[in-house]
């Protein structure tokens, strides 16, 4: 999820939620690849598996159909297969889902924000960190700054980027919270989204105190993503782990 051709990334990524951690939700959505052999088989044997019922298979199934991979590109039948996977209680397919209903599914479904937060609300409390900050993107819509810093707290936690860039903005405004500014900048600092010159133009604006306790905030922050962000992550390799677990 960036802005080159998922051709050009390892295959962990080529539904690529490794990049969730830098902000982009929607590049899983937007390219399409030809099949290969190895991946023909790799769906066709993911299709028999969510045909009995897995959820986590017809997830990818549903992937799978959304990006192009082992098969052609085919976005109704990707809204079909999350639907079942969500029904099947599968966090990632009701993410998917709530992205169709949030634009990604135009000329499948109609954008419904209620429906779009109702199933990214699921991925996110089952620890989804880009469903945390899509989550709080739709919050922000309702002007609801406090639930949308909690879900960007969640997020970034997890090494999101623009979740804690965000986070920095609330902090700095004083919305959702008391304003802040040594939360502010370090916020600001560890998403990693801004140049050192900038950094260094907000650091000037904090008295001793507040940048000593930032910069302590800064050296002792270290991500911790959830096994369901890093399944996520892992895109192709882990439908791929699912279809060996389940052979063996």
């Amino acid at each position: 999820m960036t802005n080159g051709m998922l051709g050009d990334k390892p295959r962990t990524a080529r539904y690529g939620l490794r990049a969730a951690l830098i902000g982009v939700a929607a590049l899983m959505c937007l390219f399409s690849m030809p099949a290969n052999a190895n991946e023909a088989g790799t769906f066709n044997a993911m299709v028999a598996l969510a045909n009995k019922g897995d959820a986590e298979a017809q997830y990818h199934v549903g992937m799978m159909y959304n990006n192009g991979i082992g098969t052609q590109r085919d976005i109704r039948q990707a809204f079909e297969w999350f639907q079942k996977a969500t029904a099947s209680n599968d966090p990632l397919g009701a993410y998917k889902l709530g992205c169709y209903y949030d634009g990604q599914g135009e000329g499948v479904v109609a954008i419904d924000i209620n429906e779009a937060l109702k199933y990214k609300l699921i991925a996110a409390q089952a620890g989804y960190a880009l469903a945390q900050h899509d989550v709080a993107l739709l919050y922000i819509k309702q002007e609801n700054f406090e639930e949308a810093m909690k879900w960007w707290k969640l997020a970034g936690d997890q090494g999101h980027h623009k979740s804690l860039y965000n986070l920095s903005g609330l902090y700095f405004q004083g919305k959702g919270a008391p304003k802040d500014l040594s939360l502010a900048y370090a916020y600001y600092k560890l998403s990693k989204l801004v140049p050192p010159d900038k950094v260094k133009g907000m650091a000037g604006i904090l008295t001793k105190p507040e940048l000593t306790n930032a910069e302590k905030l800064v050296s002792e922050w270290k991500p911790q993503p959830t096994a369901l962000t890093r399944k996520a992550m892992r895109g192709v390799t882990a439908a791929e782990e699912l279809l060996k677990t389940t052979r063996n």
